[in-house]
């Protein structure tokens, strides 16, 4: 039986945000490993968006417009 559960460190203890459903103790294995951040993912993410684009860019094969023809209807 696995159990998957976020907490925090404080003063060098570990914190769970629930409470575990196991017997007072229970012989457990712990693994931590920190969360990334959201924002560090994030930027990964577009940067390597940007890479491939870079290699194999989009080309929607659509007509180009001027910018005059864009306007023409003002």
């Amino acid at each position: 039986m696995t159990h998957t559960t976020t907490g925090i460190v404080v003063n060098g203890e570990l914190q769970l945000d629930q409470p575990l459903a196991l017997p007072n103790q229970t012989a457990v294995t712990i693994t931590v490993e920190p969360l990334a951040s959201v924002k560090s993912d994030s930027i990964a993410a577009w940067e390597r968006t940007l890479e491939r684009l870079k290699l194999r860019p989009i080309h929607s094969g659509g007509q180009r417009f001027t910018r005059d023809e864009l306007y023409e209807g003002r």
